[in-house]
Formats: structure tokens, C-alpha cells, sequence
């Protein structure tokens, strides 16, 4: 059964330090409009903070998604959360008019505010 509900990730295999490759902007992009003709569809993207280099992730996607965003008429709204001195970053992107807007937005920022209580469950 189609739940609607995909996800992909940018893999790095051979756990190099790379610069910036334009053909991945390619690819995203071309997942993004895959996506987003859908319609309604949000994405959510969660940076992976194993290697300490979230902080990048999150600048590179926030160039992307946000350039995106603007000439697709959406929104992106991103956001970091620090928990045991590490900064989790995690964002949205929807069309501004998705007819659950606001109630996405809303349960979005209910699940930064929980992020802490999620990894002290997790660690249990």
C-alpha cells in the first residue's frame, strides 16, 4: 500500500571530505520536482550529526531548498535544536499553499521542542 511517506539520503561511501559537486544539486532537484508534483507533499529533512559536520549539511541544504522554494512558490523553515552540546538541524519545505499549512508548521515546531525528550527515550 502507497502511504505516500518517501525518503532518500546522500550517502558518502567512501567517507571522504569532498567539495562541491554540482551534478548532486542536479539530482535533488530533479527528486524535488518528483515530489512536489505530488500534490500536497512536504518534505522534512533531519541533518546526520555522526561525523559532527551538521552543521555544513544544513548550510548546503538550506542553499538548495531555499533557492528551490523561491521559484516554486513553497516555504522552507529550518531550525536547529542543541541537546548534550550537539546542535541538531532539521527543516520543512511545503507549498505555501498546502491546505494543512499551519498545522504542519505547528507540529513541526512541537517536534523541535521534543527533540531532547526523544534521544533521552532513545538512550534508555
Amino acid at each position: 500500500m502507497d502511504d505516500g511517506a518517501y525518503y532518500f539520503f546522500i550517502d558518502n561511501t567512501e567517507h571522504e571530505h569532498g567539495s562541491y559537486d554540482p551534478k548532486i544539486l542536479e539530482v535533488v532537484t530533479t527528486i524535488l520536482e518528483g515530489l512536489f508534483s505530488q500534490e500536497p507533499t512536504v518534505m522534512l529533512y533531519i541533518c546526520d550529526s555522526t561525523d559532527k559536520r551538521q552543521a555544513a549539511r544544513d548550510r548546503l541544504y538550506h542553499l538548495w531548498f531555499y533557492d528551490y522554494a523561491r521559484s516554486h512558490e513553497m516555504t522552507l523553515y529550518s531550525d536547529s535544536v542543541t541537546f548534550k552540546n550537539v546542535n541538531y538541524y532539521a527543516g520543512i519545505l511545503m507549498r505555501h499553499d498546502h491546505p494543512l499549512h499551519d498545522m504542519i508548521l505547528s507540529y513541526y515546531q512541537d517536534f523541535l521542542k521534543h527533540v531532547p525528550q526523544l534521544y533521552t527515550l532513545r538512550d534508555k
